[in-house]
């Protein structure tokens, strides 16, 4: 079976399945959107066991919705608009679609990076939930919350323990400095890392998807929706829109995608007062491959990619050696609720691989399989979280369990139990820890020292 043919296979599994739990347009939106994907949360609660409740959280977490993280998109999709309507080469709907990006350079002026409402709204919600789920956690004791020096990670953790307040008068957000944001931005500090990034294979694997027959016969597609046929042609060839930069066919309508994915960063109040709406320039063929072309650099970079033991997942080993000495200090002392983390999709989705949750550890030998393995929408959307739920017993002698949660989602952790969704702590403990000692990182371990020579 072709690629082609097996991936809207799998994909047509999976919507059969989700239309269950979504509407038909989420679940479109979410097939389509990747890490920009805006959170959804779907009920999921499993009964405990008997005897047992919630006392502690173990959780990292990403920024909620934010605007535009820099111009790049607006500003290529702006230049080459713009050039084509000099010389009257934009068809009617080109001229719409440059309304359309002048008013969203409009909106993101002054906000680039920044939270939208949107994800302001979302961040609210998730924290409420874990109030209102976890109540037995949330004693009044202490909560230690760290955010990365990042502002939307800041605001984020300040959003998220606002309703914590009342009952937590002295809440402080720590931030780490610049040079020892090892836990939080762990990819900034390996060089191992920064090389497996900008290696030739990765590069090449890149490439074939930008490059793919597919995607030309796309952009052509949605090229002429927008342009004349002359200036098509030009495109074709390559405009230059600076001395260092030439933009091609390929390369604008994928910058046009990257925004129609980032407009789902803002609620449908926004986008129709705006009067933002791209639907009309890709079909739900197109969405799914651009989708698949654009979000490889996340399955590549900071997901299972070629290999699940690679240096790309290596690198989140300090984070996961906190969370296990966090949790049991709380467990020992008996004198912190909870533990909340607060950063980005470089953080978690290494986490997730690293942690072989379901959905996140499964790796692929060419990269056009990886939508049948791999969702950057379900792992990595805004938002994104990990909890670990630890629960104790009123009974003596009887074992710590853990439920883990990915996106408030019960997940499967790589160890046998009787009791999904709920692990015995002191088994999920020893097998990370077992890992972590494969890579040599031990809680003596000095973090910033081991990213530097892991390999």
């Amino acid at each position: 079976m072709s690629f082609i043919k097996q991936s809207f296979f799998i994909q047509f599994l999976i919507v059969a399945i989700l239309l269950l739990i979504f509407s038909p347009l989420s679940l479109a939106t979410m097939m389509t959107s990747g890490s920009k994907t805006a959170y959804q949360y779907v009920k999921q609660p499993t009964a405990v066991p008997a005897g047992y409740q919630a006392f502690y959280i173990d959780h990292i977490g990403r920024h909620g919705s934010r605007y535009l993280s820099k111009s790049k998109y607006e500003d290529i999709a702006y230049s080459v608009l713009t050039l084509a309507e000099k010389n009257n080469q934009l068809t009617d709907m080109g001229k719409s679609l440059l309304k359309q990006i002048t008013r969203i350079n409009a909106l993101n002026r002054n906000h680039y990076g920044e939270l939208t409402d949107l994800g302001r709204k979302d961040i609210s919600l998730i924290s409420q939930r874990m109030l209102n789920n976890y109540p037995t956690v949330f004693k009044g004791q202490k909560i230690e919350v760290i955010s990365s020096t990042s502002p939307r990670a800041k605001e984020t953790a300040e959003i998220f323990v606002k309703p914590f307040k009342a009952n937590y008068p002295d809440i402080h957000i720590f931030q780490p400095p610049e040079n020892k944001q090892t836990l939080l931005r762990f990819f900034e500090y390996s060089p191992a890392y920064d090389g497996y990034k900008k290696s030739k294979n990765i590069k090449a694997a890149l490439k074939s998807l930008e490059r793919a027959t597919k995607t030309a016969d796309m952009s052509q597609d949605v090229a002429r929706l927008i342009f004349t046929a002359d200036f098509i042609h030009q495109l074709n060839n390559g405009v230059a829109l600076s001395e260092k930069s030439s933009i091609k066919t390929a390369d604008f309508v994928i910058a046009i995608y990257q925004l129609y994915q980032e407009l789902l960063s803002f609620s449908p109040e926004t986008l129709a007062g705006n009067h933002l709406d791209f639907s009309d320039y890709f079909t739900q063929d197109q969405l799914v491959w651009f989708n698949t072309v654009v979000t490889a650099k996340n399955f590549l970079q900071i997901g299972p990619a070629f290999d699940v033991k690679g240096i790309q997942v290596k690198i989140a080993a300090p984070l996961l050696l906190d969370m296990l000495k966090t949790a049991d200090k709380a467990i020992t002392d008996k004198n912190v609720d909870a533990n909340l983390r607060f950063a980005h999709a470089e953080t978690v989705s290494p986490l997730a691989t690293l942690l072989e949750l379901e959905g996140a550890y499964t790796a692929v030998n060419s990269v056009e399989d990886y939508p049948s393995v791999w969702q950057a929408e379900r792992i990595i959307p805004m938002g994104a979280n990990i909890q670990w739920i630890f629960y104790q017993s009123n009974q003596p002698n009887q074992p710590i369990l853990i439920k883990v949660m990915l996106n408030e989602r019960e997940v499967h952790l790589p160890l046998p139990t009787n009791n999904f969704p709920y692990y015995q702590w002191d088994a999920v403990k020893q097998y990370y820890k077992n890992k972590l000692h494969k890579l040599g990182l031990t809680d003596e371990s000095d973090s910033l020292e081991w990213l530097n020579k892991v390999k």
